[in-house]
This record gives structure tokens, C-alpha cells and sequence, in this order.
């Protein structure tokens, strides 16, 4: 009898310790469940508050290239220029040492020009150009004298220029210019702008014949024959502004004849000794600075596969 109650109550006990396990075993689930969903929960939060209040970062623009478009840059420009001209001169005779000439001489000038130019690679321009023209002749007497023998001309321009390379990475609107064109003075006419006529007497040192007379005449014009030049030119292009440049300039003129002659005949006792003739050289230099302002400016893309 003792014996059953006892097995009973160890029964009782187990079962009564099996159900306090079993409590436990799903409390401490239940408790590690609702501490994960707590973590994931603030973490979430979290990571939305950061979002919510992170600056805001502007993108970076990203270019696309694309290597089939040209870039078209063209405009026309009004400019003016100024610098100095060198004519050159040879004199045939010196008639006994009495006449003499400078072999150059720089004369200042001026202009204007209007001109094109298509994508800074050619352009084209025309205007006016004060032109002068100038030579000396240097005549010994007891009171030395110099002529100056001087043409002002009025000419008209046609140059074509072609780039032959850009300045630098930076400046890539500035760049070095080759041309030719023309030069037309249609104001050119023969004329005898100076002449002049000198008598004196001369005598060989320790004669006892009578003195010879002496007569030398001279007559400058201007040969009227120049019209045409060709002209050949070499040019520095700096873009200094939006709508200004500076220019830096040589030109060169031929004109197949000479401008400019002066004549001189030389009488010994009224007789035709000696002949002299001092000519224009037929090339001329031109040098000097332009300032030029430009308008009408184009610029627009184009694919290279249109052309």
C-alpha cells in the first residue's frame, strides 16, 4: 500500500516537472523571438533616419562624346592697322660722284579691312590701305640738297589666309595665318611730281683753260605701271577677348614694275656727257599691328558624315 502512494508520487512529481520545462522552454523561445524582432526593428529605423537626413549630393554631369560632330566657328570682322612700309632704290650712275641716293627707306601707312572667316581655318578680306611710296636722291653742290621723290597711293587689298597651326591647348582660337591676294591701286597715273636743274663750272686743278660749264636736269615721275601687286603675307592671329583680336603682320609686294623713276642727264660744256636713272625697287615690306573687332559670330555642330 505504501508502496503504490510512493510511485504515485514520483509519477506526480515528473509530470509536474515535465510541464515546468516545457513553460520554460517556450517562454525562453518566445523571449528570443521578441528580442530579434526588436533588433531588426531599430536597425530598420536606423538605417531610414540616416537615409532621411543625409545631404542631399548633386550628381556629376557626365559628358558624352561623340566624335562624328564638328564644331562650326565662324564670324566676320571689321579691323584697323597701321605700321611703317620699305621701298628700296638703285641709281644707275652717280654722274662723277654729283648725285646720290638712300638705298631704303621706311614710310608710316595706315588702313582698313573687312573680312570672313570660316570655322578659324580661312578667311578672306578686302579694304583700303593709304599707300605710299618713297625715294631720295642726294645731289652734291656747294650747298648739298636731298629729293625726295614721293607717290601716295590709294589701294585696295584682296587677300585669301590659310591657318597653318593653332597656339597651344588653351588659346585654340589663336593661331599663325599664311596668305596671298592682290594689290590694286587704281589711283596710279604717270606724273612728274619734282624736278629740278643745276649749272655750275668746273675746273681741273693747276689748268689754264677756261672753266667748262656743267648742267645736270632731272626730271621724277611716276611711271603710272604698278597697278596690279601681288601680295604674299605672314600673320599672327591673338584672340584677346570674346570680340577682339590683335594681329601681328609682314607683307610683301611685288609689282613687276617700278612705281617711281627719276631721270638725270648730265651737259659738259652744253653737251650730253652721262645719264643717270634712279628706279623704285619693285618689292616692297609691309609691317605693323591690327586690332580687329568681330560680329556676327556662328557656332553650330554638324556630323562629319554630312560632309
Amino acid at each position: 500500500m505504501q508502496r503504490s502512494r510512493y510511485l504515485r508520487r514520483i509519477i506526480e512529481q515528473f509530470k509536474t516537472g515535465i510541464v515546468l520545462y516545457l513553460f520554460t522552454f517556450l517562454m525562453i523561445r518566445q523571449l528570443l523571438f521578441s528580442g530579434l524582432c526588436c533588433i531588426g526593428l531599430l536597425t530598420t529605423a536606423k538605417a531610414q533616419m540616416e537615409e532621411y537626413y543625409r545631404p542631399y549630393k548633386h550628381p556629376k554631369a557626365i559628358f558624352l562624346t561623340h566624335p562624328d560632330l564638328v564644331r562650326s566657328d565662324s564670324h566676320w570682322y571689321i579691323g584697323l592697322e597701321g605700321g611703317g612700309k620699305w621701298n628700296g632704290a638703285v641709281l644707275s650712275d652717280n654722274l662723277n660722284g654729283l648725285l646720290s641716293n638712300q638705298s631704303g627707306y621706311t614710310d608710316g601707312y595706315a588702313g582698313a579691312h573687312v573680312g570672313y572667316s570660316h570655322n578659324l581655318r580661312w578667311a578672306i578680306e578686302s579694304g583700303y590701305i593709304r599707300n605710299p611710296s618713297n625715294a631720295w636722291l642726294q645731289v652734291r653742290a656747294v650747298q648739298p640738297f636731298r629729293v625726295r621723290i614721293n607717290d601716295l597711293q590709294h589701294s585696295i587689298p584682296v587677300r585669301f589666309k590659310w591657318r597653318l597651326f593653332r597656339m597651344g591647348i588653351v588659346q585654340k582660337q589663336s593661331g599663325v595665318y599664311i596668305g596671298g591676294g592682290l594689290l590694286w591701286t587704281p589711283t596710279r597715273k604717270r606724273e612728274e611730281p619734282y624736278q629740278f636743274q643745276l649749272a655750275g663750272l668746273t675746273r681741273s686743278a693747276g689748268s689754264h683753260l677756261p672753266p667748262d660749264t656743267v648742267l645736270v636736269e632731272s626730271q621724277s615721275f611716276t611711271s603710272g605701271r604698278a597697278k596690279l601687286e601681288l601680295e604674299g603675307s605672314l600673320e599672327f592671329v591673338g584672340r584677346v577677348g570674346r570680340h577682339l583680336e590683335l594681329v601681328a603682320y609682314g607683307r610683301v609686294h611685288y609689282a613687276g614694275a617700278s612705281a617711281l623713276r627719276s631721270e638725270a642727264q648730265f651737259y659738259l660744256n652744253q653737251v650730253l656727257d652721262a645719264t643717270s636713272s634712279l628706279t623704285l625697287r619693285p618689292v616692297s615690306y609691309q609691317f605693323g599691328v591690327a586690332i580687329r573687332y568681330l560680329y556676327g559670330m556662328r557656332r553650330n555642330y554638324h556630323s562629319r558624315f554630312e560632309e
